[in-house]
């Protein structure tokens, strides 16, 4: 009996985990003639832990060739690490982390102390085997794809980008959101914090973290609330409880969207609680007349 084929994504799949060994000595000889995009690359990593080589090209490069290439020359030479699971048919695509040279060049451009190399190889092999890794990726994933997006088209930007831990410090630990943005297009800048939904947690989880981000807006911290999710099945579904636990509406502002693409920048595909009428990302926050059944009816 042939043995099942097992998902894509399971975590049962081989992990390739490559960190190049580098002494004391060779960590600054491999540090010369790194770029300000790779020091930029560094910066990313370090707040942001792991990218994809299409999401480091959406940040920092023009052409998907030239970003692998580069990131290829970066991982010899120790600035990086790399890990992926060997699925079938082929390959993930690498995902890039800090080496034992770029956690050690990061440490001394930011004036902190320099870690050890057992330390960065401890600290690769915990995300490589992390179930929360492809979770991140997802989260990265959206940020990036603003990013990328901002870098082709005038007057658009992502001027913030907060990672999890950051934000919620932020919070006082009210929220544990994914991330903080603040996104600008010639026609507004909106602040969000960001929930990215892999249908793992049920509706009833989603619509009490609801309740936490009201009582933030309670103590003057009153940013819109995004959700990411898997698909139009779950959207539907996550709108159909709001609107049962909240008739007349969110007490904050909350809208979703499940196109998974580049679109969230560029389109109308955020739908806010209690509305029928997509809107554009910097268009979230902006108030507009609730759905009324009894008005349609008419």
């Amino acid at each position: 009996m042939p043995a099942p084929r097992l998902p894509r994504n399971s975590n049962t799949h081989p992990l390739k985990v490559e960190i190049e060994p580098v002494s004391t000595g060779d960590a600054l000889a491999r540090s010369r003639g790194l770029t300000g995009r790779d020091l930029s690359l560094l910066g990313y990593l370090d707040q942001h832990r792991v990218l994809t080589a299409l999401q480091v090209t959406r940040l920092l490069f023009g052409s998907p060739h030239h970003a692998r290439h580069r990131l290829a020359a970066l991982y010899h030479r120790g600035v990086l690490a790399r890990f992926r699971r060997e699925v079938w048919p082929g390959s993930q695509s690498w995902r890039y982390t800090l080496g034992h040279v770029g956690a050690a060049v990061h440490a001394a451009a930011t004036d902190t102390p320099l870690p050890k190399p057992s330390a960065v190889t401890e600290k690769v092999l915990r995300l490589a085997h992390s179930p929360h890794t492809e979770h991140l990726l997802g989260v990265n994933e959206f940020f990036t794809a603003l990013a990328g997006h901002a870098r082709t088209r005038p007057g658009c930007q992502l001027r913030t980008w907060t990672p999890e831990a950051v934000t919620a410090d932020a919070c006082g630990g009210i929220v544990r959101p994914d991330g903080y943005g603040e996104y600008s297009d010639p026609h507004g800048t909106v602040g969000f914090f960001y929930e990215h939904d892999t249908g793992t947690e049920t509706l009833d989880t989603l619509t009490d973290k609801i309740t936490k981000y009201a009582e933030l807006a309670r103590s003057g911290i009153r940013q819109p609330v995004l959700f990411g999710l898997p698909g139009p099945g779950r959207e539907r579904n996550l709108h159909d409880a709001w609107a049962r636990r909240w008739p007349t509406g969110p007490p904050v502002a909350v809208a979703t969207t499940a196109t998974g693409d580049t679109a969230v920048a560029t389109d109308p595909v955020w739908l806010p609680a209690g509305h029928r009428q997509r809107r554009t990302l910097t268009q979230v926050a902006t108030p507009a007349r609730r759905h009324s059944p009894r008005r349609e009816a008419a």
